[in-house]
């Protein structure tokens, strides 16, 4: 595969997984999905609370374990085919829920459930994601890359928008949900497919793994401490995670 297909398949991909994700969107699909079931302000503030969790803690061990094989692409395959089936089996909740008559309290449970499976999945896929997305296009044309992404997502996440408003008017509740996120559902099953049809680069050079998963921890507590620009690039993303969280909560 040429650079320039690589170039579009990974351009194509986030582009169908930005829109995908728009249709569940933690700070307004989700969180008014769940108010919606449970009448919690607590569990529907908790929705972003549970999806940046699962998105980061996952990473620790993915990073460890995908530096120690020659492959990336079968851990990607997990989490994002993964996350895929947890979105589709939450659809069909909803749905079927409805049809048979669950109560509002099943259904909520059952949602912040498949939720959680849904965080840890997503965050499987953050490191071998980025590793296959270094090596696939080069740096002088990554940032080309990521704003064909943002600006062609953007545009699908609007349209997605306007689909789900009508939807959520239309439907009768919770069955109106499910058809979003069956509409995210198919989007993030297509980003998948665009992903993994692309392969993976050949490592131009072994990783150096280390030896154990505490050693691995150790590295990146060295790192911490000694580069001052990872250092602030951290504590700039605490800051900001606090502010989310704090704004949802409100």
């Amino acid at each position: 595969m040429t650079p320039r297909r690589r170039f579009w398949h990974v351009a194509g991909a986030g582009t169908a997984f930005q829109a995908g994700s728009a249709a569940v969107d933690s700070g307004t699909v989700m969180s008014a999905l769940v108010f919606q079931l449970t009448g919690s302000t607590i569990a529907a503030g908790a929705v972003s609370t549970i999806l940046r969790l699962g998105w980061l803690l996952p990473q620790l061990f993915v990073g460890y374990l995908a530096g120690r094989g020659a492959s990336s692409m079968p851990f990607y395959i997990v989490g994002a085919f993964g996350r895929t089936a947890a979105i589709a089996l939450l659809a069909i909740v909803l749905w079927t829920g409805a049809v048979a008559g669950w109560s509002d309290a099943a259904l909520g449970a059952a949602t912040l459930g498949l939720w959680v499976l849904y965080a840890f999945l997503s965050g499987i896929v953050g490191v071998p994601y980025n590793d296959i997305v270094a090596r696939s296009v080069s740096s002088e044309r990554r940032s080309r890359m990521l704003s064909v992404r943002f600006f062609g997502g953007g545009l699908v996440a609007l349209l997605i928008a306007v689909v789900a408003d009508r939807l959520l008017r239309t439907l009768d509740f919770p069955i109106s949900y499910a058809a979003v996120l069956g509409i995210a559902a198919l989007l993030m099953l297509l980003s998948s497919l665009i992903f993994t049809a692309m392969g993976e680069p050949e490592q131009k050079a072994p990783s150096k793994a280390a030896t154990s998963f505490m050693a691995y921890l150790r590295e990146g507590v060295m790192t911490f401490r000694d580069d001052p620009v990872f250092r602030r690039f951290v504590f700039a993303q605490w800051c900001g995670g606090a502010v989310l969280i704090a704004a949802l909560w409100c």
